[in-house]
């Protein structure tokens, strides 16, 4: 594949997105059993950071903004890892005029 931004783009976005679904999924269930298990224990630092259980949800634990935005990130940064694997640098010296082994 040839390198553009476009498909950069939709390498990162789709990264991101699999990565929020993949979080939201199967991450929440190994994570989260149970979730009526927290009507009546407390969550865990490293679960308050990423959970919310709120009388809203009914004291059930639900992924916050700073797991979205971690996700993302996480999918994100997959996605460009991706893009420069699948990619063909079809110019390798673009950068300088000769060749680095020879003199000029």
């Amino acid at each position: 594949m040839k390198k553009s931004n476009t498909s950069k783009f939709i390498f990162i976005g789709l990264g991101g997105v699999m990565m929020f679904l993949f979080s939201f999924t199967i991450i929440y269930d190994l994570l989260i059993p149970d979730p009526c298990y927290y009507h009546t224990n407390e969550m865990n630092s490293f679960m308050c950071l990423f959970y919310s259980a709120g009388p809203v949800d009914n004291g059930h634990p639900v992924p916050n903004f700073t797991n979205f935005m971690v996700s993302f990130i996480i999918g994100g940064l997959l996605g460009i890892a991706l893009y420069k694997l699948t990619t063909v640098n079809t110019h390798p010296f673009s950068h300088s005029t000769s060749h680095p082994h020879t003199k000029e």
